[in-house]
């Protein structure tokens, strides 16, 4: 009975040896589980936080982009819009206009610039300043100088936001038959 006793020791002993081997051996495996899926999820963490990181940089980038286009809009803006009259630079916005297109062969002559009295617009969102011109030129500055007013307000082209409200045309007859001699009435804006 002795020998069966020892043989039942034995293999209790025996299963017991085994059972905490398969016991240790899966508590390790969990236990480097764990230990991959924190470590991974530290690297997943300093990745959201790079990633963070990365976004901020690039807001801050996208915030002075905006600033700086909004700075040169609205530049653009106070030259085509102005918040005052500024006849000083809409008279030397004509005469750079004049310079550029009085040649021997297709002249532009600016024989007078009159300026009325400011108005407030029906709607009271801007106002209107009244432009009475007298011009020679040839009919190829004639044409250039309203593309000049219709292309006026552009941000692009930095123009003085103008509209014609009148022209008349007298055709010269005598020497220059090229020449003629027109008024405008202009309209220049400016903010209220």
């Amino acid at each position: 009975m002795d020998k069966i006793k020892n043989k039942i020791e034995t293999f209790v002993a025996l299963f017991l040896l085994v059972s905490l081997c398969l016991f240790g051996y899966l508590k390790v495996t969990t236990y480097l589980d764990y230990y991959d899926y924190e470590t991974s999820l530290t690297d997943s963490f300093i990745g959201v936080n790079d990633a963070i990181r990365d976004m901020d940089d690039d807001i801050s980038s996208a915030k002075l982009t905006y600033q700086d286009t909004t700075s040169a809009k609205n530049d653009g803006l106070s030259d085509v819009f102005p918040s005052e009259e500024d006849l000083t630079s809409l008279t030397r916005a004509f005469d750079e206009f004049e310079v550029a297109n009085n040649f021997s062969n297709s002249s532009f002559f600016i024989s007078s610039i009159s300026y009325g009295n400011s108005s407030v617009s029906a709607d009271s969102q801007y106002r209107i300043l009244p432009i009475d011109m007298s011009i020679d030129s040839s009919e190829d500055n004639f044409y250039k100088f309203l593309e000049y007013i219709e292309t006026s307000g552009n941000l692009d082209s930095g123009i003085r936001l103008m509209s014609i409200d009148n022209v008349s045309i007298d055709f010269q007859s005598g020497e220059d038959e090229e020449l003629m001699s027109y008024t405008l009435d202009l309209n220049a804006y400016f903010q209220n």
